[in-house]
């Protein structure tokens, strides 16, 4: 038996209350749970509520019916605890966490050795060696700009639009942002910290390191495009 769009939308409302909060958890969850009230109804002849009631329970959301009317079973028992859900969105975290390294990985050979990467290496690199030519100071600048720039593109790429704000998804691709952002500087305080009082400091040292961390958060920018580009498309589908 196929549920009214109501129902739907009833059981969309109530993972809503139940603190699922990311729309992409919350579709995966939906369209599970949407499908096993309808076996259950279909199977078992069971009532809308009572499948749901089930359902929610069989997702280790703890029930105690102890001291409830018979006619509040259903509406305390949907929101009497959600710790359940909690423990979904926490695998979720992990299998998507691994779902992104594992792409980044897949895809960082093919990256670098583009020539469209190769471009922008070489671009940074002469820029870099040109601010060099004024003051080392201006050279480092121009370098840990390129990480800046490419890191912080990550953190306002599509605005503030709902879909990326509400996406754990989108949440866990931009995550990494945060520590490479102040890489840059950890590494210019701990060089200065080790070569403090030399008057020859080896500043190719950290050039190296900046040319390194580029590499890593351009990539880092170029897997996280893909994943705006396919849930900004999903979200739009949601929406329309």
């Amino acid at each position: 038996m196929k549920l009214t769009k109501a129902e739907i939308q009833f059981i969309d409302n109530y993972l809503i209350k139940n603190e699922v909060k990311y729309w992409d958890v919350r579709l995966e969850l939906l369209d599970h749970i949407v499908s096993a009230v309808e076996d259950k109804i279909t199977n078992e002849g069971v009532s809308f509520n009572e499948a749901l009631l089930d359902v929610h329970s069989g997702f280790g959301n703890q029930f105690i019916e102890f001291g409830v009317s018979k006619d509040k079973i259903f509406e305390k028992g949907l929101y009497q605890s959600n710790t359940g859900f909690k423990k979904f969105i926490k695998q979720k975290q992990k299998e998507i966490g691994r779902k992104h390294r594992k792409a980044y990985w897949k895809t960082f050979l093919p990256f670098i050795s583009s020539i469209r990467f190769f471009i922008e290496l070489l671009v940074l690199t002469i820029v870099t060696l040109i601010a060099y030519q004024y003051s080392i100071k201006a050279g480092l600048f121009v370098a840990m700009s390129g990480i800046i720039i490419t890191e912080f593109t990550k953190l306002f790429y599509g605005g503030l639009k709902k879909f990326k704000t509400k996406s754990l998804n989108m949440q866990l691709a931009v995550s990494s942002s945060l520590l490479l952002t102040q890489m840059p500087y950890w590494l210019i305080m701990l060089f200065n910290w080790h070569y403090e009082g030399l008057e020859m400091k080896p500043y190719y040292i950290l050039f190296i390191l900046f040319a390194l961390l580029f590499v890593f958060s351009r990539h880092s920018l170029n897997n996280f495009i893909k994943i705006y580009n396919i849930y900004n498309e999903r979200y739009q589908l949601l929406t329309t």
